[in-house]
Protein backbone atom coordinates (compact mmCIF):
# COMPACT_ATOMS: atom_id res chain seq x y z
CA UNK A 1 0.00 0.00 0.00
CA UNK A 2 1.26 3.55 -0.77
CA UNK A 3 0.59 6.01 1.68
CA UNK A 4 1.18 9.96 0.23
CA UNK A 5 1.05 12.55 2.38
CA UNK A 6 2.75 14.16 5.53
CA UNK A 7 -0.21 14.14 8.01
CA UNK A 8 -1.21 10.15 6.42
CA UNK A 9 2.40 9.18 7.05
CA UNK A 10 2.28 10.09 10.45
CA UNK A 11 -0.67 9.36 11.54
CA UNK A 12 0.12 5.43 9.97
CA UNK A 13 3.56 5.58 12.17
CA UNK A 14 2.10 7.00 15.38
CA UNK A 15 -1.06 4.37 15.05
CA UNK A 16 2.03 1.27 14.15
CA UNK A 17 3.99 2.68 17.31
CA UNK A 18 0.27 2.77 19.77
CA UNK A 19 -0.32 -0.64 18.36
CA UNK A 20 3.11 -2.15 19.12
CA UNK A 21 2.80 -5.24 21.08
CA UNK A 22 6.46 -6.67 21.66
CA UNK A 23 8.83 -4.31 19.94
CA UNK A 24 9.53 -1.81 17.02
CA UNK A 25 12.68 -0.72 15.27
CA UNK A 26 12.39 2.96 13.92
CA UNK A 27 15.10 4.46 11.66
CA UNK A 28 14.34 8.56 11.14
CA UNK A 29 16.36 12.11 11.21
CA UNK A 30 16.76 13.31 14.67
CA UNK A 31 14.60 16.11 13.14
CA UNK A 32 11.65 14.00 13.31
CA UNK A 33 12.14 11.22 16.16
CA UNK A 34 11.18 14.11 18.73
CA UNK A 35 7.77 13.60 16.50
CA UNK A 36 7.27 9.76 18.19
CA UNK A 37 9.37 10.41 21.32
CA UNK A 38 5.58 10.32 23.72
CA UNK A 39 4.88 6.37 21.88
CA UNK A 40 8.66 6.03 21.87
CA UNK A 41 8.55 6.40 25.89
CA UNK A 42 5.14 4.59 26.36
CA UNK A 43 6.29 1.75 24.64
CA UNK A 44 9.72 2.14 26.86
CA UNK A 45 7.37 1.69 30.14
CA UNK A 46 5.39 -1.12 28.89
CA UNK A 47 8.76 -2.79 28.58
CA UNK A 48 8.27 -3.11 24.95
CA UNK A 49 11.72 -3.70 22.79
CA UNK A 50 12.54 -0.32 20.96
CA UNK A 51 15.40 0.07 18.98
CA UNK A 52 16.39 3.46 17.69
CA UNK A 53 18.42 4.30 14.02
CA UNK A 54 18.86 7.99 13.85
CA UNK A 55 21.65 10.52 12.83
CA UNK A 56 22.25 12.11 16.22
CA UNK A 57 22.61 11.28 19.50
CA UNK A 58 19.70 10.84 21.29
CA UNK A 59 18.45 9.97 24.81
CA UNK A 60 15.83 7.09 25.88
CA UNK A 61 15.89 5.23 29.03
CA UNK A 62 15.23 1.79 27.63
CA UNK A 63 15.70 1.74 23.96
CA UNK A 64 18.85 0.60 22.07
CA UNK A 65 20.21 3.76 20.04
CA UNK A 66 22.53 3.97 17.20
CA UNK A 67 23.70 6.59 15.76
CA UNK A 68 24.57 6.29 12.16
CA UNK A 69 24.61 8.25 9.29
CA UNK A 70 22.19 11.35 8.13
CA UNK A 71 18.65 10.06 7.46
CA UNK A 72 17.74 12.67 5.67
CA UNK A 73 14.17 12.71 4.36
CA UNK A 74 14.08 8.22 4.94
CA UNK A 75 12.35 6.73 7.22
CA UNK A 76 11.33 3.66 8.40
CA UNK A 77 9.62 1.46 10.91
CA UNK A 78 9.11 -2.61 11.47
CA UNK A 79 6.62 -2.90 14.04
CA UNK A 80 6.25 -6.93 16.20
CA UNK A 81 8.32 -8.13 12.85
CA UNK A 82 4.67 -7.72 10.98
CA UNK A 83 4.49 -4.42 9.37
CA UNK A 84 6.86 -2.25 7.91
CA UNK A 85 6.49 1.60 6.61
CA UNK A 86 9.40 2.54 4.92
CA UNK A 87 9.71 5.87 2.37
CA UNK A 88 10.46 9.68 2.04
CA UNK A 89 8.65 11.26 5.07
CA UNK A 90 8.86 15.22 6.44
CA UNK A 91 8.81 19.15 4.92
CA UNK A 92 10.45 19.18 1.82
CA UNK A 93 10.00 15.42 0.85
CA UNK A 94 7.91 13.86 -1.64
CA UNK A 95 6.14 12.20 1.63
CA UNK A 96 5.61 8.94 -0.04
CA UNK A 97 5.62 5.58 2.06
CA UNK A 98 5.34 1.78 1.28
CA UNK A 99 3.33 0.19 3.79
CA UNK A 100 3.29 -3.72 4.18
CA UNK A 101 2.62 -6.38 6.24
CA UNK A 102 3.77 -8.99 3.32
CA UNK A 103 5.90 -11.53 5.12
CA UNK A 104 8.50 -11.64 2.03
CA UNK A 105 8.96 -7.25 2.22
CA UNK A 106 9.04 -7.62 6.17
CA UNK A 107 11.81 -9.89 6.06
CA UNK A 108 13.83 -8.43 2.97
CA UNK A 109 13.33 -5.20 4.94
CA UNK A 110 14.25 -6.42 8.55
CA UNK A 111 17.38 -7.97 6.96
CA UNK A 112 18.42 -4.59 5.66
CA UNK A 113 18.07 -3.18 8.96
CA UNK A 114 20.41 -5.76 10.78
CA UNK A 115 22.80 -5.16 8.13
CA UNK A 116 23.15 -1.72 9.02
CA UNK A 117 22.68 -2.23 12.89
CA UNK A 118 26.00 -4.73 12.45
CA UNK A 119 27.81 -2.06 10.81
CA UNK A 120 26.98 0.46 13.02
CA UNK A 121 28.11 -1.74 16.12
CA UNK A 122 31.40 -2.51 14.30
CA UNK A 123 31.88 1.22 13.69
CA UNK A 124 31.64 1.95 17.55
CA UNK A 125 33.75 -0.78 18.31
CA UNK A 126 36.34 0.58 16.33
CA UNK A 127 36.36 4.01 17.64
CA UNK A 128 37.88 3.19 20.99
Amino acid sequence: ITIEGESNISNKIHNLLNETEERVYLSCSYLYLSEFQEELMKLEQQGKKVVIITDQPATFRNAKVYLGESRGMQVGVIADSKYVLTGEYGEGSMNTCLYSGQKNFVELYKTALANEIKLLSIREENKD
